[in-house]
């Protein structure tokens, strides 16, 4: 194992302050176990070993040495030169105590009211937790005025990747006049939009298993239906049914039939179509069951909207 050059510094510095040869040192250190390597230095280095142990150390190998020598040898050995008037703190002190402190700052953070939070702060938060209390704080301080602009890109629902030095340039702008819902950004025109815009429970619309079109708080009025109430499972197994040969989706008794049976739970549905009921079993196993809602699309007016995906101008809405 080779020699460790903060080791040997160390050694050189203290014997010098001793007015001993290093290589006494060496000696005297390794005797107690202080060896020139790695672990050495850790060693030296640990919070178990004081300043007092390696003076206690250094006056048994040493006898002649004075106390002051001593102590000034043994702080040379824990890294510290106490002949610096103003010593320069240790790395390895400067970083423990900012991975200590970090939390603590964290805390204080979060728990000061938000109405208290900076901007940046508040943006910050938003873009990785998506927060309603912070989402309506900075929806607020933007006079509900659109103040996002988003990075270039696809964007998933609910994770879309704010550009935060734009946002908070709108932000600031929003208190003092109205902001505009497009704005020249990075060589292009980008959309601005309202916080509350980019709120994926505001985008989530529930589709009709039996005709497909939007519901209104559950109840479809093509299909004179109301699915209000009516599980996940169940819309699913409708949809499996509707779509089969066994229904007409055209016929008003079949489907009030359907829409009772799926009104008495999973265990109805599948007993009065059994033939389903393996499909339904297998999609479900598989994470594939038909879905039935859909996240609403952004309004934009032109192809350099983030939530433009396909080159074309969007149309419709994303399914989840």
């Amino acid at each position: 194992m080779g020699s460790n050059p903060s080791f040997l510094d160390r050694v050189s510095k203290a014997a010098e302050i001793l007015g001993i040869p290093s290589n006494d040192l060496v000696v005297v250190l390794k005797q107690n176990g202080i060896e020139d390597t790695d672990m050495g230095v850790s060693l030296l280095n640990a919070s178990t070993t004081s300043i007092e142990d390696l003076s206690e150390i250094l006056q048994a190998g040493f006898l002649g040495a004075k106390k002051l020598q001593l102590k000034a040898a043994a702080s040379m050995l824990k890294g510290d030169d106490p002949m610096q008037k103003n010593p320069e703190p240790r790395v390895v002190n400067a970083v423990s105590l900012s991975a200590q402190m970090q939390p603590l700052a964290d805390f204080l953070k979060s728990s000061k009211p938000i109405q208290q939070w900076s901007d940046r702060d508040l943006l910050e938060r938003y873009a990785g937790q998506r927060e309603y209390e912070v989402e309506q704080e900075l929806h607020q301080r933007a006079k509900n005025q659109p103040f996002i602009v988003l990075l270039p890109g696809k964007h998933e629902p609910g994770k879309e990747l704010l550009d935060i030095e734009t946002c908070l340039e709108l932000l600031k702008a929003a208190r003092k006049r109205t902001n505009p819902s497009m704005i020249p950004n990075g060589g292009t025109v980008v959309q601005v939009y309202r916080i509350t815009e980019l709120n994926l429970q505001d985008r989530i619309l529930e589709t009709c298993p039996i005709c497909g079109q939007t519901l209104w708080k559950g109840y479809c009025e093509k299909c004179q239906a109301n699915f209000s109430g009516i599980g996940d499972d169940e819309r699913a197994y409708v949809k499996l049914v509707s779509i089969s040969d066994q229904f007409d989706a055209g016929s008003f008794s079949d489907r009030k039939h359907l829409l009772a049976s799926a009104g008495k739970g999973l265990e109805d549905l599948k007993s009065t179509w059994p033939s389903i009921a393996k499909k339904f079993d297998e999609l479900k196993l598989t994470g594939d069951l038909p879905k039935l809602r859909v996240v609403a699309n952004r309004p934009r007016a032109t192809v350099s909207d983030p939530f433009f995906q396909d080159g074309n101008r969007a149309v419709g809405n994303r399914t989840f």
